[in-house]
């Protein structure tokens, strides 16, 4: 369950993290961060008692343990950009600003102590303040080289936590897609669903490849992935921009149609089963044309006190009907 933390909740957690990582030696790298920040807010019960475990036999956390537990307890969670390194972000950036401020009342500093130096200069009565000068001024010069680096390494911290939230992003893109035709996959397509109003009516396809297994060991694996990346586009091109396609498995597709009935949706499903009846395949090494290629299409209206998986279960009734009656035909549940 995803907790909410206030700005300075988020601010005082960041705060923890980055400090336990200080007095572990644990790089600050945003994946090192992410595990260490739900160790310190106790949001993951079991990488606290593996880290509690690892400090209670004195052992050094070691970077393969870290990267162990970031990939098995954290790169799948949802929410990790807001729950995680949208605060460490906002630390970062809060910390470069005062090192900044730092650094600007050290050369501040150094203008006046330069001063003080050229009065000294000038007067040869007071060599030992005159060294007291130079002191300060060499500790200062080295205050600020070492503030300088330390901004610079989070300002380049700052770097990577931008370019693993446009990873992230990328990630969640792609993990709702099918590679294959681009379609939404199944997780893609119950991500989406969660958006959709049931009250609203809506109506669902589920269409199936007539006899695929016959096309993957006549022309191959290879041809059989063309088929169905055709068949995909021809679903796709068939619909309205807020429908959803879904490749849901195999040969197997679902389209979820907005606010259209079973009337319309009839209409569209004859369309999209035309199209692909009349698509014109060829096996290119060969030169031999494929036979016509064929779907079957179940059709299910939305009820009110339907779920969406009891329409997608009764839209696939229709479907095994239509291929009891011969295929390449439409049937309404």
């Amino acid at each position: 369950m995803l907790i909410k933390d206030s700005y300075h909740d988020a601010l005082r957690l960041s705060e923890e993290t980055n400090l336990f990582l200080s007095e572990y030696q644990i790089a600050p790298s945003p994946a090192n961060y992410a595990v260490i920040y739900l160790y310190v807010s106790k949001r993951n019960s079991e990488i606290k008692t593996l880290i509690d475990q690892c400090l209670k036999r004195n052992e050094s956390i070691e970077p393969a343990f870290m990267d162990e537990l970031f990939l098995t307890f954290v790169s799948n969670t949802k929410n990790i950009e807001k729950v995680i390194l949208a605060p460490f972000e906002q630390t970062l950036n809060r910390t470069i600003k005062k090192i900044e401020t730092q650094v600007a009342n050290e050369d501040s500093i150094q203008q006046n102590l330069k001063k003080a130096d050229e009065i000294l200069t000038k007067n040869e009565d007071q060599p030992t303040l005159k060294r007291i000068v130079k002191f300060l001024f060499a500790s200062i010069e080295n205050s600020k080289n070492i503030h300088k680096n330390v901004s610079d390494q989070l300002t380049e911290t700052c770097k990577e936590v931008v370019q693993l939230k446009s990873k992230l992003e990328e990630a969640r893109h792609e993990a709702i897609l099918d590679s294959l035709t681009g379609l939404l996959n199944r997780r893609g397509c119950d991500e989406k669903l969660k958006n959709i109003n049931l009250d609203n009516l809506h109506t669902s396809l589920a269409i199936d490849i007539d006899n695929f297994k016959n096309i993957n060991d006549s022309f191959g694996h290879f041809v059989g992935d063309k088929v169905i990346q055709r068949v995909a586009k021809t679903i796709q091109n068939s619909l309205s921009s807020g429908d959803l396609a879904v490749r849901y498995g195999g040969e197997e597709f679902v389209v979820v149609m907005i606010n259209k009935n079973k009337k319309q949706a009839k209409e569209i499903a004859e369309n999209i089963r035309s199209k692909i009846n009349g698509l014109k395949l060829v096996q290119r090494e060969s030169n031999t044309i494929l036979p016509p290629i064929s779907v079957s299409i179940g059709i299910a209206e939305i009820d009110n006190d339907d779920n969406w998986l009891s329409v997608f279960q009764r839209a696939d009734s229709a479907l095994y009907q239509a291929k009891n009656l011969g295929r390449n035909c439409c049937i309404c549940a």
